[in-house]
């Protein structure tokens, strides 16, 4: 393993930063997703939250689930590279954690052998990876990627399963890219209760790691926005990122000297509206006041200072965002050419909220949406679960091929109400969406009471209290699969009822053509959000609701 050098806020540091998966030597295609970081002293109450959308133009079902911890096992491996045939040895005790992985059938449809998407342990350790970047072909060149390096796909399994801290699943990954180089051009958010880091990966050996400060925001697209580690209090980075780019004649370097990491891996020349006006939607909504309308040629910062504090309901609607109310949104101006934040690609879409006052083992929410969250709905997974409810946890085998199945599994309805809602959102997405945000309204004012009450017997009956914590979170994940069926079966009916390339209106008593267009109004939903505000009693017992 290369010796890795640690920098301070006042060291004069060179380094080079910024990568890419361009379609050099990677395995499957770029992902397109976006992330946003909210410090716990600008959070609205306190938590650290991390949110990242997990983009791909395929099918690929998705799942939650729980991995049990693993006592005196030895001699086992997990993969590094997709194929699975470069394997990484892990220790003989391995720990509990959630994740959410593609389903088998999707998995062996692509020759993967897993993509946890993100993951939470149980000492409160999480990690999502990644957000694709671009680095330059200059950077690439001088040091470029492994067909069977570490990728993004077996990243988080291998790195969660092993950390008891956020520094240790630092010093890990970046081990793991020192031992195997890297697939992609990545980057990875990791987190405990104590601190946060970010990770770019920019080449097949060159990274850099980062702490985030607690008192600010980030919000990106697929594209790099650090540029000096001098700004960072501390930092971990490969041994030749700052020496690279000058031997091989590529590094740039800011006004007092220290190397510009942007500029020198990545820069302007890689910039893309695809990515940028996602960048730029973020700093926006987070903070109006500094950034305005957008602007190509303008350079949004990686860390900034949001307006007021951020709820968890804020980053749900960034999530979600398709630029409303721009000259971008494809929704209200008919555009085909704007990629949002609230795509309709999304596998799933997680954010992870990390209370710092409660034990570690349950510190983790990983608030998910299988599927698009557009007109999904986002349900809790705590790191204390230690199973998931059967419609978000049941694995469609290989023998399924590709039966879209919206019967059993959570993913395909919520999937085919998206799809639907796009196609016209006033009259099937928005009757959605609106229910979904009344049903995330409960849970959220629900789970911090019922957080409470499980941290206050989890050192008295650890099982009683993971039982019960278990069975309210599959309760809410039972409750939107119901939900989310019902709704679906309401939009195909009137999706089919509608059905008519006629567009123009009737007369009802005469049956002649008015010569307007028909006007569909908003199909009607007529659930009741009320199970999502539950509060169960443990005194009750730990079968909940």
């Amino acid at each position: 393993m290369r010796n890795r050098s640690h920098c301070g806020r006042k060291a004069v540091i060179r380094l080079a930063m910024t990568a890419i998966v361009l379609s050099l030597m990677t395995v499957l295609p770029s992902y397109a997703c976006t992330e946003v970081y909210v410090g716990p002293e600008v959070s609205a109450d306190g938590t650290v939250i991390i949110a990242r959308s997990n983009d791909w133009q395929q099918i690929m079902a998705t799942r939650l689930c729980v991995t049990a911890r693993v006592e005196h096992a030895p001699g086992r491996t997990m993969p590094v590279n997709d194929a699975g045939d470069v394997r990484a040895d892990i220790p003989e005790t391995t720990f509990h954690y959630t994740s959410t992985p593609w389903m088998t059938n999707s998995t062996d449809r692509m020759n993967i052998e897993r993509d946890a998407a993100v993951c939470a342990n149980e000492y409160g350790v999480s990690m999502t990876m990644s957000v694709t970047a671009f680095s330059n072909d200059r950077a690439l060149a001088a040091d470029p990627l492994l067909t069977d390096g570490l990728t993004e796909d077996t990243a988080d399994d291998l790195v969660i399963c092993q950390s008891r801290t956020a520094r240790e699943a630092v010093d890990i990954l970046l081990g793991l890219v020192d031992t195997y180089g890297s697939n992609g051009v990545n980057i990875a958010t990791i987190a405990d209760q104590k601190e946060a880091w970010y990770i770019e990966i920019y080449t097949g050996h060159q990274y850099a790691a980062v702490k985030l400060p607690p008192d600010k925001v980030a919000a990106f697209g697929n594209e790099f926005c650090m540029e000096y580690l001098s700004a960072f209090e501390e930092s971990v980075t490969s041994e030749d990122l700052l020496t690279l780019p000058e031997e091989k004649g590529f590094a740039k370097y800011g006004e007092n000297g220290e190397l510009n990491l942007y500029e020198t891996y990545s820069g302007d020349e890689m910039r893309e509206e695809y990515s940028h006006m996602r960048t730029w939607i973020g700093h926006q909504l987070l903070a109006p006041s500094v950034y305005g309308d957008y602007d190509q040629s303008e350079f949004y910062p990686l860390l900034f200072d949001p307006d007021r504090k951020v709820s968890l309901s804020d980053v749900f609607s960034i999530m979600r965002n398709r630029f409303e109310g721009t000259p971008y949104s494809p929704d209200e101006t008919g555009r085909i050419d704007m990629r949002v934040i609230g795509t309709d690609t999304a596998l799933s879409v997680h954010v992870l909220q990390i209370y710092p006052d409660l034990p570690a083992k349950m510190s983790v929410i990983t608030w998910e949406s299988l599927a698009p969250a557009v007109y999904g709905v986002f349900v809790p997974l705590s790191n204390l679960c230690t199973e998931v409810s059967e419609p978000y946890g049941a694995d469609q085998p290989d023998s399924a091929g590709q039966s879209f199945d919206t019967a059993h599994y959570a993913w395909y309805a919520l999937k085919c109400l998206n799809t639907i809602g796009i196609l016209e959102p006033k009259v099937y997405g928005e009757p959605v969406a609106d229910y979904w945000k009344q049903a995330e309204e409960g849970m959220m004012s629900a789970v911090p009471a019922v957080l409470k009450t499980i941290a206050g017997l989890l050192e008295t009956d650890p099982e009683y209290a993971a039982s019960g914590m278990t069975n309210y979170c599959n309760y809410l994940q039972q409750n939107a699969f119901a939900d989310a069926q019902s709704m679906l079966n309401t939009d195909l009916w009137f999706l089919n009822f509608n059905s008519n390339t006629l567009k123009l209106a009737r007369n009802p008593e005469t049956n002649e053509l008015t010569g307007e267009e028909r006007v569909l109004p908003p199909v009607p939903i007529t659930l009741s959000p009320k199970a999502y505000y539950t509060v169960f009693s443990m005194a009750d017992g730990a079968d909940g609701p």
